[in-house]
């Protein structure tokens, strides 16, 4: 495992620096780390290509200082050109489901070739906020970075089930007001119907995954591509099914090329 670095982001790869013609560029959800997911740089089928993983603001012990999602996406872009990444697969999770979103809508639109996307239980609809991001953003923001964010952490270490637990270690590197921040973007972004429209319409190819335990009724084509179950997983596979994640992710990635 390496760490690079660009301005203030920070990621790890496969790779001790920016050296392929195919990436992966992965963007987990709210309150996790990169460090969750370092297993899948010991995939021995990505030594033909590389894998990025990033660290969103204040997060993973991080340093924070107020930051929009917009103004982290731009980041990403200026990564990418000065290190003229051409052929990417995205994947995405929870929140990290917007990323690949802005990038393209705001600076990439052909400039880069996007191989496939692959979205796993992304923030899409206004729906997608009803769970954790709107409830958060209820509070004020002083209240919850003081008072809320601590007792989000200690329901997930006493809650009896494994996955949580595992989030709250990951949550306590993670900064109180950039969980509060980033949960203010989510809600702002999904409350539109661009999100969606964009994802349907520009990504040509591409997989919404979604946990076989999570609550999802929509439409098999709803978000106008094809659907893939993770098994005995639920929002957290990488937490609840890592083994199984794994699979997944490598069967994907292998298929796609």
């Amino acid at each position: 495992m390496f760490k690079l670095k660009f301005q203030n982001i920070e990621m790890i790869s496969n790779k001790k620096k920016i050296c392929s013609k195919k990436f992966v560029l992965f963007f987990y959800g709210l309150g996790c780390c990169s460090s969750d997911l370092d297993f899948l740089l010991k995939k021995k089928f990505l030594n033909k290509q590389q894998i990025l993983i990033f660290d969103l603001p204040g997060h993973n012990y991080l340093n924070y200082k107020y930051e929009t999602l917009s103004s982290y996406v731009r980041k990403i872009y200026l990564f990418i050109i000065k290190n003229n990444i051409q052929n990417i697969t995205f994947f995405a999770h929870s929140v990290g489901g917007i990323i690949p979103i802005l990038l393209m809508k705001e600076f990439l639109k052909n400039k880069v070739k996007v191989s496939k996307f692959f979205n796993y239980e992304g923030n899409l609809t206004e729906a997608d906020t009803e769970t954790l991001t709107k409830k958060t953003i209820s509070y004020s923001r002083n209240d919850f970075a003081s008072n809320k964010f601590s007792s989000l952490i200690k329901k997930c270490e006493q809650s009896d089930k494994k996955y949580l637990n595992l989030w709250s270690k990951s949550l306590k590197k993670t900064s109180s007001y950039a969980f509060y921040d980033l949960s203010f973007e989510c809600v702002k972004f999904s409350m539109t119907d661009e999100l969606f429209y964009f994802f349907r319409s520009f990504f040509k190819k591409k997989v919404y995954l979604i946990g076989e335990k999570s609550k999802f009724n929509k439409p098999e084509l709803y978000f106008g591509s094809v659907r893939f179950k993770i098994k005995n997983s639920g929002h957290f596979s990488y937490f609840e099914n890592r083994r199984e994640f794994g699979k997944v992710f490598e069967q994907l990635i292998l298929k796609n090329n």
